[in-house]
């Protein structure tokens, strides 16, 4: 992966409730999807954030995309 030609396409939160000071917090991060589309490679990610108890507090998505290389002709 060329991490040069990487760009942040879009996130998403949501709060089940608020993140609180003293909050201690694990995440489970899944690949929900990988394509290509017009030479550029996309990957969707979810996390799945909760308390160490187990309470549900957010669900993270993120697209990221590395763009194809160029054409130099």
């Amino acid at each position: 992966l060329d991490y040069s030609r990487v760009v942040h396409g879009e996130q998403k939160f949501a709060y089940a409730r608020p993140i609180v000071a003293g909050d201690e917090l694990v995440v489970v991060t899944t690949i929900e999807a990988i394509r290509t589309m017009a030479g550029n490679d996309m990957i969707t990610t979810r996390g799945d954030i909760a308390t160490v108890e187990g309470e549900h507090v957010v669900t993270t998505s993120s697209l990221l995309m590395s763009r194809g290389p160029e054409d130099d002709s």
